[in-house]
């Protein structure tokens, strides 16, 4: 079936289980406020009618008095309708962004690398935050004008069948009018929304190297590029304006005309004998009521053709799998949040065989791995590390070094062979389990914006502070904890406490002593580093890579002390691998030139 504009919009109807309760009042709500609406012109034939034909004072007052508490009553039912349907949409949409938020966590690597960060959070959110929009009013709009439509033209019928024989069609011709205009902006806003998500991505990676671009001459740069996609942005906006500005203008022309018609009609019957004075001042007000579910329609027609590409853009962001993990959709055992509450988000399931206790042994055979067809990153890799041994890869830039810690860590599958940790092949399934037993270091260390407790627990309430101390200690931070203003309630990150990048660091090992790892892998932890803080964090490394099985990715030669074995890379093919000791002692070897020349390249 095409996909068409509707159809998206249907697709939300998924996210609104478990909201009977509320669409059971929205459904009495809609009817009430529709039935208000059309007794007030009624009322007011009465009214005329009764004035004109001397129709006592009590009598007039009382229609009055019907037509006042209709008026209070339409009001009261809009302002609760509107109040049900902020609600439900809220509630709805927040079980939505818990979703996506679940399957943008679930995602490897490579989705990232498609998807930067800056157009993760216009989906995320902005698009969100537009179907918010529409489900909180637009919807119960659409619902609420459309029966108004109907009931407008059953009135009509009551009042004089010429009339409605007269509105009838002209309703019904503007009704299919209107519905083959809705979607044909839809290509040119999500041509906009797209370019909108590139600016974004663009800005977010650029800000967050504003200091090596100014220091490196490249801000002029920066600012021709970014003039070229503000401009690529504005040309889509106006292309999608233009069209859109169809629907308000037809609209504009149809109310008018319809308002028109009824004076015309009205005037004509009324001077043939076959309409009295009230009943033509309720046909005008009829024929102006019709014109408000147009006009309605028209003041939210972009936002209606936004949500429509937004359902778009979502549904193809839960569509990328990547062949990674589990279906998308709701995280497994995710719970509906509780009514005005924030959304549940489940943690990823336990494996139903968790690896063994104590150091496991890792083994690679045959492994090949590209990130593009065509590129080869890795090439028949084969290596085996037995439990507590540890590992120091070495190679030229770009000879694979990180693809092989990053594939032990389950960020990417091999496109041949097989890798296995414990004895087990690791299979999506068991990521989640596989990665509570794996520490992963990197020499990017992201430090939140929060408190140096949630910092380390990584927001696990449940981890006490005595643990958090303890790695701490481990770490070697303790003097440097005593020397923070609240102690494990100081606030880090974003400006509010500065760090330096050897304390960074430190944070990072005490993160993983607190996970008591497995399998300890670590990717250049001290690149950033300068020789003598990179001495001052090697007892911490030495007690972390105790008794543990590792993975040492090092750009200097010499920081492998601590490791068994080692593995030279060189253009992703495994060129030397053996003890370290022998290796060192080896004029022959590829590592003992490494050593000599102090580099790993």
């Amino acid at each position: 079936m095409a996909d068409t504009p509707w159809r998206r919009l249907r697709g939300l109807g998924r996210h609104l289980r478990g909201e009977r309760r509320s669409l059971a009042l929205l459904a009495a709500v809609v009817p009430l406020g529709v039935g208000l609406q059309l007794v007030a012109p009624e009322m007011l034939r009465r009214f005329v009618d009764g004035a004109l034909s001397g129709s006592p004072d009590a009598v007039l007052l009382t229609v009055a008095a019907w037509y006042c508490a209709a008026a209070l009553g339409q009001t009261a039912v809009s302002i609760g309708g509107d109040h049900l349907a902020a609600r439900l949409a809220w509630r709805t949409t927040n079980r939505l962004r818990a979703e996506l938020v679940a399957h943008c966590l679930r995602r490897p690597a490579a989705f990232y690398q498609r998807h930067p960060p800056g157009e993760l959070v216009d989906r995320v959110d902005g698009d969100v935050t537009r179907l918010a929009g529409v489900m909180s009013s637009l919807l119960l709009e659409v619902a609420a004008q459309a029966l108004l439509v109907v009931g407008i033209l059953a009135a009509l019928f009551r009042l004089d069948q010429v009339l409605a024989l007269v509105f009838a069609p002209f309703t019904l011709c503007t009704l299919l009018l209107l519905r083959r205009l809705v979607g044909r902006a839809v290509p040119f806003v999500t041509a906009r929304q797209a370019s909108v998500a590139d600016l974004l991505g663009f800005l977010e990676e650029r800000l967050a190297g504003a200091e090596d671009l100014t220091a490196n001459g490249a801000a002029r740069h920066t600012m021709r590029v970014l003039e070229d996609r503000l401009g690529t942005v504005y040309d889509r906006a106006r292309r999608a304006a233009r069209v859109s500005v169809l629907w308000p203008a037809t609209v504009q022309g149809l109310s008018a005309a319809s308002v028109v018609l009824a004076l015309v009609v009205s005037v004509w019957l009324h001077a043939r004998g076959q309409l009295t004075t009230g009943t033509a001042f309720a046909a005008l007000s009829y024929a102006m009521l019709l014109r408000r579910p147009l006009l309605a329609l028209t003041a939210r027609f972009q936002e209606l053709e936004g949500a429509i590409v937004s359902v778009g853009r979502l549904a193809e962001l839960v569509r990328e799998r990547d062949g990674h993990d589990g279906p998308p959709g709701p995280p497994p055992g995710a719970r509906p949040p509780e009514a005005g509450g924030p959304p549940a988000l489940a943690l990823p399931p336990k494996d139903a065989r968790p690896w063994r206790d104590g150091p496991l042994d890792l083994r690679f055979e045959g492994v090949f791995f590209h990130y593009d067809p065509g590129e080869p990153v890795l090439t028949d890799v084969s290596f085996h590390l037995r439990p507590g041994e540890r590992l120091g890869v070495v190679g030229r830039t770009g000879s694979g070094k990180s693809t092989v810690v990053r594939l032990l860590f389950g960020l990417h599958r091999p496109v041949r062979g097989t890798i296995t940790v414990g004895g087990r092949e690791i299979r999506p399934p068991d990521v989640p389990a596989l990665r509570g037993r794996i520490a992963l270091i990197t020499q990017e260390v992201h430090v939140f914006h929060a408190t140096l407790r949630d910092n380390l627990a990584f927001f696990d309430r449940s981890v006490g502070d005595s643990r958090i101390l303890d790695a701490l200690g481990q770490a070697g931070l303790d003097g440097w904890l005593r020397q923070l203003p609240d102690g494990l309630d100081t606030v880090l990150g974003s400006g509010a406490r500065g760090m330096s990048a050897g304390e960074e660091q430190l944070v990072a090992l005490a993160r993983a002593f607190l996970r008591d790892p497995a399998v300890v892998l670590m990717d250049e932890p001290t690149a950033r580093l300068d020789p003598h803080t990179e001495e001052l964090l090697a007892p911490a490394m030495e007690r972390l890579l105790r008794d543990r099985t590792a993975v040492v990715v090092q750009h200097r030669p010499h920081a492998l002390r601590h490791v068994d074995r080692i593995l030279v890379l060189d253009g992703g093919r495994v060129v030397e691998h053996g003890e370290r000791t022998a290796l060192a002692a080896d004029p022959a070897s590829r590592f003992h030139g490494l050593l000599r020349t102090g580099r790993a390249a």
